[in-house]
C-alpha cells in the first residue's frame, strides 16, 4: 500500500488506536483503556497519533507507556471506570508518545489514572499536565518522596563580622532531601526547591518554625554546624549561629502529589 493511503486510512481511523496496539481486545485492562479513552482518543485525530504510531520508536514507546496506564487501571473495578475529560487525556496522551523517561512517564500515567476513576477524578487537576512539564527527573524524585508529608524542616547558617560589620549567609534554607533521596545532581537541590516554589507545589516559611526542635537536630549534624561554628569563629567571626524555617507543602501542592 502507498505511504499516503496508509496515512489516510490511519486518519480515518484514528479513533480505533487500541487494535493497532493490542490483538486481545477483550483482555480486561484493554477494555478498561477503552472505556476510559474513548473521547480522548476520538479527539486524536487533531493531533494525529495514528501517524505518530507509524514509526516503530514512537510506537514502542507509546506502547510501554500505556502497558503500565493498563496495570495501574488493573487495580480499579470496571464500574468505577470513568470517561477521561479530553482537557487532560488528550495532552497526556500526546506526551505519552516522546516520554522516554520513566520516573516523568509514570506521573503522567497516574494522573490519567486518577481521571480515569470515579473516585478520584476530582483530584486530577488539568493545570497538573503542565506541572508535570515543568519538572526534572529529580524533581519527580522529590515530588515521590513528599508523598505523606506536610512540611520540610530547613536551617540557615550564619556568621557575624566583628564591629557590626555586618553577616555572611554561609547555608540559606538547606534540608535534608538529597541526603534522603537518590538524586541525579545533587548539587542542584537549591535549584528544584525554589522551582517547586514557583509552580505552587511549595512555599518557604521565614520566621516561622516546626514546633518538635528535634526535627531540627539531623540538619545541624549533617551540615556539621559545630566544626563549621569553631572554623568561622577562629577567622575573626563574634558570632556563629542558626536559624530555622521549613518548607510548606501548599494545598495546591498536596492536591498534585496525592494525584500523581
Amino acid at each position: 500500500m502507498e505511504p499516503n493511503i496508509e496515512i489516510a486510512k490511519l486518519v480515518k481511523q484514528s479513533p480505533k488506536i487500541l487494535p493497532l496496539l493490542y490483538t486481545d481486545l477483550a483482555q480486561p485492562g484493554v477494555r478498561k483503556i477503552g472505556i476510559a479513552l474513548e473521547t480522548v482518543f476520538e479527539f486524536s485525530t487533531s493531533m494525529l497519533l495514528p501517524i505518530k504510531l507509524l514509526n516503530e520508536k514512537f510506537k514502542l514507546n507509546f506502547e510501554r507507556n500505556l502497558n503500565d496506564y493498563k496495570k495501574k487501571l488493573e487495580a480499579i473495578p470496571e464500574d468505577k471506570i470513568c470517561d477521561v475529560n479530553p482537557q487532560i487525556g488528550t495532552p497526556i496522551i500526546e506526551k505519552l508518545t516522546y516520554t522516554t523517561n520513566e520516573e516523568i512517564a509514570d506521573l503522567f500515567t497516574s494522573l490519567l489514572t486518577k481521571a480515569s476513576n470515579t473516585d478520584t477524578v476530582n483530584q486530577a487537576h488539568p493545570s497538573f499536565v503542565q506541572l508535570i512539564e515543568r519538572l526534572s527527573v529529580d524533581e519527580a524524585r522529590i515530588i515521590k518522596f513528599l508523598k505523606g508529608e506536610n512540611a520540610i524542616p530547613s536551617i540557615s547558617l550564619r556568621g557575624y563580622l566583628k564591629d557590626g560589620k555586618g553577616l555572611n549567609l554561609i547555608k540559606k534554607n538547606v534540608t535534608m532531601l538529597h541526603f534522603n533521596i537518590n538524586l541525579i545532581f545533587p548539587n542542584n537541590i537549591e535549584t528544584y526547591l525554589d522551582n517547586l516554589c514557583c509552580l505552587g507545589i511549595l512555599s518557604i516559611n521565614h520566621g516561622f518554625t516546626l514546633s518538635d526542635d528535634e526535627i531540627y537536630k539531623p540538619l545541624l549534624i549533617s551540615y556539621e554546624y559545630e566544626r563549621l561554628s569553631e572554623i568561622y569563629l577562629s577567622r575573626g567571626y563574634e558570632k556563629f549561629d542558626y536559624t530555622k524555617s521549613f518548607y510548606q507543602i501548599t494545598n495546591y501542592g498536596l492536591l498534585f502529589i496525592n494525584a500523581v
